[in-house]
């Protein structure tokens, strides 16, 4: 695994981009040279290495420090991509993109109607036949699981901690750093619409997009209640 830090917790990290980002291409099936956006590309872990395989990349993501971290690596990567500071309820794009990307539980930080708002952007920015596909936590296996954990870094000094609350369709996620040697305490809370496969296929069908499959993880699974993720393949209708 490689990562970096930044302050006292890690930000960057390579694990699982390898298997993930050859999911990504053998389900979307392009051709190099076809344009994927990357919806709220985060540190660009998957854009960059979209790009390195030939795709023409638009990332776009709300926090600029994530950005600033993608442009960086992207240099460093010596590839060439269109990095965007924007709130995916601003997309203004019309049939630019062979396909959509979402990766991460990056969908559902909004309001019932806003989120189904993107989804129509999102329909909206994909051409003919074009491909979206969103990665979501799957709220079936959240029930049934405990999602809380507790960190301590080897060196005693910072302690991190996890905790999920989900109540009719909305996680609630605290996570809460302790460095032990100072004292300060840095705290966050992420409010996420957890949504079940037969609403999302509702706001899809509202939006002109189709299910073509669902998966349960990056290693190709079907998708089950069993199953951590809830990966969807859809395709705009011609």
């Amino acid at each position: 695994m490689s990562h970096e830090t930044i302050g006292d917790y890690k930000t960057y990290s390579l694990a699982g981009t390898d298997q993930e980002v050859q999911f990504i291409t053998q389900v979307l099936k392009l051709k190099p040279g076809e344009s994927i956006l990357d919806l709220y590309c985060g540190y660009g872990r998957h854009a960059i290495e979209l790009a390195k395989q030939g795709f023409n990349i638009t990332g776009i993501d709300g926090t600029q420090d994530f950005l600033d971290i993608a442009i960086q690596k992207s240099q460093e990567a010596n590839v060439s991509i269109t990095f965007i500071k924007k709130d995916m309820r601003e997309l203004d794009y019309s049939e630019k993109f062979a396909a959509v990307i979402n990766m991460f539980a990056a969908f559902g930080y909004f309001t019932d109607e806003e989120n189904a708002a993107v989804i129509k952007l999102v329909a909206k920015a994909l051409q003919p036949n074009g491909l979206f596909l969103i990665d979501l936590l799957n709220r079936d296996w959240m029930v049934r699981n405990n999602l809380n954990r507790y960190w301590r870094h080897p060196s005693g000094e910072c302690v991190l901690s996890y905790k999920v609350e989900l109540e009719n369709g909305i996680a609630t996620m605290k996570r809460q750093l302790i460095n032990q040697v100072t004292g300060i305490k840095t705290q966050y809370e992420f409010v996420l619409r957890a949504y079940s496969l037969p609403e999302m296929a509702n706001i899809f069908s509202n939006s002109g997009l189709s299910i073509l499959a669902t998966y349960g993880g990056f290693d190709g699974r079907l998708y089950s209640s069993e199953t951590p993720r809830m990966i969807i393949l859809a395709k705009k209708n011609s």
